[in-house]
Formats: structure tokens, sequence, C-alpha cells
């Protein structure tokens, strides 16, 4: 557990920022400030003057190398509570931030959490006082639902996601105390508790293509995977960094590996990395919006070529099936990259193609069922396949 755990409220706040506009705090306050864990928007924390105190003193505005995204041709929804607009990272940077359109959730209030199905067909977002809204990616429009009832006194939904699988809603809800696995009714507008994590201050969510759940807990800077019956967490391990404030997690459809909208509080600074389901460690792609203090509350990278009722396998071709040694990949158009999946959700292999067609080597797998996914001119398939 984090030394200077505490949860900062809202009203409070509301009493505490007169009194910092007469009375500078100090860096060293601002520093103690920084270090005290809190699921809050870090604007609702900071005055926009602290926050360029505190930008100053890390001194990180210009922009880190790029590590490869792999998340093909489909961009990165998400909200920037800052300037309380929704918007899309770049598909290959995430230094670039598009605007959409503003959101209608404002100070003192925020967007706490947001999901999208595999097809961005349907988004959901819900705020800080558990509100959940509707929202069309492509034009930002937000259609408030409702309040959901349910949700254990006190608590405020941190992390949303759909499981791929099945199409159902879950969601993290937390008081800073302790977090609770939620499966959400969007219909009925309820809650229903599946179970106490063990979690502390679990703040995102995110699924595997094979419906396998993982949470971030910003108390111990460390990845659970989540147990959908009895909402049990276990330890996978830590993240390599300190996280604070607001985080998103979310499956990248395309490329199958889970995406975290990161909160650095080493660096002050937001990130985007991809999380290793097997190990917990994160691995930095790049800066969010360089020279900003942009603050993702959530984000959703699904593959809006899709349909409800594609069948995802037409795009290419496998063979054989099973195998033993090695299959072929072939496709009309030309193949980006090949992954393979336990099924589980871990990737355990990842190859660049850019060609028609290619040979993958299965060699050293153990004999079993795996995910074959390909990434063909932007767009996504999946084809299920049997090591021999």
């Amino acid at each position: 557990m984090k030394a200077s755990h505490t949860l900062i409220t809202l009203c409070c706040l509301l009493f505490a920022f007169p009194l910092l506009a007469q009375s500078p705090a100090s860096l060293a306050e601002l520093l103690e400030r920084k270090n005290k864990t809190t699921h809050q928007c870090v604007t609702a924390v900071f005055s926009p003057e602290e926050i360029e105190i505190l930008r100053a003193h890390f001194g990180r505005n210009t922009e880190v190398p790029v590590v490869d995204m792999r998340i093909g041709d489909s961009d990165v929804y998400g909200v920037e509570n800052q300037t309380e607009t929704m918007g899309k990272l770049n598909k290959a940077n995430p230094a670039s931030f598009t605007p959409i359109n503003g959101s209608p959730i404002v100070a003192p209030n925020f967007e706490g959490a947001g999901a999208s199905t595999p097809s961005g067909d349907k988004t959901y977002v819900v705020d800080n006082n558990n509100n959940l809204y509707e929202l069309i990616l492509a034009t930002g429009v937000y259609t408030l639902l409702g309040a959901i009832a349910g949700i254990p006194v006190g608590e405020s939904i941190t992390g949303l996601e759909f499981n791929p699988v099945d199409g159902l809603l879950y969601a993290l809800s937390t008081d800073a105390v302790q977090t609770t696995l939620l499966l959400i009714g969007i219909v009925a507008l309820t809650a229903t508790v599946i179970g106490i994590t063990g979690m502390v201050l679990g703040i995102a969510l995110a699924a595997t293509l094979t419906g396998q759940f993982f949470a971030l807990d910003i108390d111990s800077d460390n990845i659970f995977s989540i147990s959908l019956i009895t909402g049990l967490a276990i330890l996978v391990g830590a993240i390599g960094f300190d996280a604070n404030f607001g985080q998103g997690m979310a499956l990248s459809v395309i490329a199958g590996v889970i995406l975290l909208a990161a909160f650095n509080n080493a660096v002050f600074d937001s990130e985007l990395r991809i999380v290793d389901i097997t190990t917990g460690l994160t691995t930095l792609i790049g800066i969010i919006i360089v020279g900003t203090l942009a603050q993702m509350a959530w984000i959703s990278n699904p593959d809006t070529s899709l349909s409800v009722n594609e069948n995802l396998n037409k795009l290419f071709n496998i063979y054989p099936n099973p195998a033993a040694d090695s299959f072929y990949v072939q496709a009309d158009d030309r193949i980006e990259s090949v992954s393979i999946f336990d099924m589980h959700g871990r990737r355990v292999m990842y190859q660049p193609v850019d060609a028609l067609n290619s040979e993958v080597d299965i060699s050293y797998l153990a004999s079993g069922q795996y995910l074959c996914s390909a990434v063909v001119n932007g767009k996504a398939g999946m084809y299920k396949i049997i090591k021999q």
C-alpha cells in the first residue's frame, strides 16, 4: 500500500480552492499533495496555476520516442478530462489528439469510466456520480440515460468494460478502501454486485479477446486478473511506475492487446502504454498530447469497420488446421501482422508480415487450442487453430 493513501473528496476541494488562490502553495506542498493516491481527475486536485508549477518542475514538455503502437488502422477514442473534450488519439502517435465534441460532464463533476463494444457501435460513459450516458463515438454526442442503482453506498464507478465473448458490461466501483466488481444492466440502469475484489483502489478494467478480465489498482500499482464468477482479484504483477489520478484501460480489438492510458505520477504526465497480462509490466508507447497535461479518464480502441453480423474469418484463410509445426496465412489484401493468443487471452506470438501470404512457425507451442488473429488492410480477423 502506498504510504500516503487518501481519497480527496470534491466537497473539500470546493472549499480549499479559494484558500489556495489567496495563499499559493509551495512546491514542497504541491509535491506532497501529488503523492496522495486518488482516483480524482488531476484538475480536481490542483488549480491550473499549480499544474503549471508542477509541469515546470518536471520539465517534460518534449516528445519521447514512440514504440510501434501495433493497433492497425483503428482510432483510440477517449475523453480528456482537463479540457472536458471527447476525441481520439492519433493511430500511430498518442502525442496528437483530435477533438470531436465537448463533454457535457463538467467541473466539479468528471467522467470516471467508459467502454465501447468491439465494433464501437455502442459506447457508454459513467460520471463520478454514477450517471450512465450513451455516447456516439463518431460525433461525440452524449445521451443521459440516468443514475445506476445498486452500487454499494459511497462507491463510484472507476472502470467499465464489455466482455467480447457475451457482450455483457462489467464495472469496478470503489470508495478508495475497497473495490467491487459489478454487472451493469444498461436498460434497467442497475448494478448487480458480483463480489469484493480485494483491491483497495481499482481504477481501470479491460478484457482480452477471449473474455479474461484485468484491472489496475493504483494503491498498489499492480495488475490483477479478475474472476467474473466471484469478483476476486488475483495478483499478476507490478506495472513498473507510480500511477495516480485517473487511468483508463481498454482492449485494442485489432491488435488483441490491452492498452493503458496512464497518468505517471513520477514524471507528472500522461502516457499510453501496453499491458503485459502475463507479468503486469507495462511498456511505454509515448506521451499523450505532448506539451499539455492531458488526463484521459477512459479509452476505447474498437474496430469500427466491423458490424455486428460480420464474419471476422472472411478476411483471410489458414491452412492446414490442425497444424503440427507451422501453418500458412493467405489473404486477397495485404496482411499487416499475425498474432497468436492462448485460450487465456495471452499473446504468445506476434509477426509482422506486409505480404499476401506468410508461413507461421508454431513448433515451439504446446499442443492445444489457440486463436490466430491477423490484421488485413487495417481490419482484424480471427480463427481458432489447433496445434498438434
